[in-house]
């Protein structure tokens, strides 16, 4: 989060293609120090400097890549970070029964954080009029259209970080399917999130309606987490989680361009702060759901995740349009 919050400020001075330079470096530098590290404070290092990077990442990325191929590389670079957890959750099962050492993949880790250096350095970025870093902020604040775009991310950010967290535990404890049946569900729904995100950047594309991308496909996650909710059999659990992963990732590529419209002239801003609260939300709920589950309430806690994901997309029957700042 620290990073994501600094990083307008950042991109403010270094620029975006540099920005997203320092990111790479700082991931790569946190996984070395996982890798070497002998003691706990180590890790604990470790896991500061690679989130910090990571939180960086996330904000100029999707700037650069709206400025130089539109909404569909916009939800590419969206679906690389979901085939990034998909992968992770893959490689990390087999390494583990492979009985690799940990460090390795944090090694692994390393070289993948340090994969866009090759295509980042000496290539030239948007550039975008400098300001104070803070305008957006409270413009957004007396906006209701920034609060249904915010509305919209805690849906398709937040709920699949919960999700994350407790949805292999759920499938297995309260639904009583195989541990590795429930993890393999899980890494089908972030796979399937992967390629549906760059699909929806090429329907956002054509000549579909946007409604259907923010509004009908929360719906469809909706769907998928009443009917996890509501029935414990695998077979539905396998359509629930494809539901699921196309609901949350369809909308991604042109909720991103919607924020940065909203300030054109610094659109790292918007971004950032849309990112943030998708990102911050989970933090106090990923405790707090799993002392609930562990009380035998995961059918309710669904349900809620449910009705929270279809009201962001009733309150985005109207796409975000248009701009905050004032007129010059």
């Amino acid at each position: 989060m620290p990073g994501t919050l600094l990083a307008p400020l950042i991109a403010e001075r270094l620029g975006i293609v540099r920005t997203m330079i320092l990111a790479s470096v700082l991931s790569a530098v946190g996984n070395v120090v996982f890798a070497v590290t002998p003691v706990f404070a180590g890790l604990a290092v470790g896991r500061a400097i690679a989130g910090f990077g990571i939180g960086l990442a996330v904000v100029p990325g999707p700037v650069f890549a709206h400025a130089t191929g539109g909404v569909a590389r916009v939800a590419l670079f969206g679906a690389a970070i979901q085939l990034g957890i998909a992968g992770g959750l893959g490689f990390g099962a087999i390494l583990g029964d492979l009985d690799i050492d940990w460090r390795f993949t944090f090694v692994l880790s390393t070289a993948v954080a340090l994969s866009p250096l090759p295509f980042l350095i000496g290539r030239e970025g948007p550039s975008y009029e400098r300001g104070a870093g803070t305008g957006f902020v409270k413009l957004a604040v007396r906006s209701p259209r920034a609060w249904r775009l915010g509305a919209l991310f805690v849906a398709i950010f937040s709920v699949p970080l919960i999700l994350g967290s407790w949805l292999v535990h759920y499938l297995s404890v309260d639904n009583g399917l195989a541990a590795a049946t429930a993890g393999a569900l899980s890494f089908i729904m972030f796979g399937v999130s992967a390629a549906a995100r760059e699909g929806g950047g090429k329907l956002a594309q054509s000549n579909i309606s946007p409604v259907l991308l923010v509004a009908a496909a929360p719906l469809l996650a909706a769907a998928g987490l009443a009917i996890l909710a509501l029935d414990d059999s695998l077979s539905f659990a396998l359509v629930a989680v494809l539901a699921a992963g196309i609901g949350f990732a369809l909308p991604y590529g042109i909720a991103v361009v919607q924020a940065q419209r909203l300030y054109p002239s610094e659109p790292t801003e918007p971004v950032a702060l849309v990112s943030l609260v998708g990102t911050a939300i989970p933090v106090p709920l990923v405790p707090l759901i799993g002392s609930l589950l562990d009380d035998g309430y995961g059918a309710e806690v669904f349900l809620v995740l449910a009705a929270l994901v279809a009201l962001a997309g009733a309150l985005n029957l109207r796409p975000v349009e248009g701009s905050l700042e004032p007129e010059s």
